[in-house]
């Protein structure tokens, strides 16, 4: 009897389990991944070679900042469709937060990059470049990485490419 009623005194005062999240589905990761692999990346990474050796590999320059125009207006788009996304890669509401924390900085550093390339700043473009960069990664780290206080938990972790 004394077994019994240690029992439930064990159980009555244990702190309940929480209740289980709602996992993010792997379809919706795929379908950002998409977004990433078919037009952010590209689109960057072609900016990012232009802006750093552009100079040096086209003979027109003006070829070459429409070309630069062409590229930020097009990243700038995609980046937009990151600020209306409808499945962050979170299961939380601080985490749906952070994502947009992070798209809202890059559309802003994008429109800086914009500007610095309408006004021939080279510099200023190859700055904001390494700062969507940092921020990329940054964002990238957090939602995809498995650490113990991810947003992300480990189930969808394990289902990434």
């Amino acid at each position: 009897m004394r077994c019994l009623a240690l029992a439930c005194a064990l159980l009555l005062g244990c702190p309940k389990a929480a209740p289980p999240t709602k996992p993010v589905k792997t379809a919706q990761m795929a379908e950002l991944g998409k977004l990433m692999k078919d037009q952010i990346n590209p689109a960057f990474s072609k900016l990012s070679f232009l802006v750093f050796h552009g100079e040096d590999m086209v003979e027109d320059p003006a070829a070459l900042k429409i070309e630069l125009q062409s590229l930020a207006a097009g990243l700038r788009k995609s980046i937009g469709r990151l600020l209306v996304w409808k499945h962050p890669p979170t299961e939380s509401n601080e985490g749906r937060d952070v994502f947009f924390t992070y798209a809202s900085s890059i559309d802003k550093m994008t429109g800086q990059l914009e500007s610095a390339i309408a006004g021939d700043d080279v510099q200023s473009a190859a700055r904001t470049l390494e700062q969507i960069a940092k921020t990329c990664n940054n964002c990238h780290h957090f939602f995809r990485l498995e650490i113990k206080d991810s947003v992300v938990g480990p189930n969808v972790i394990s289902q990434l490419p």
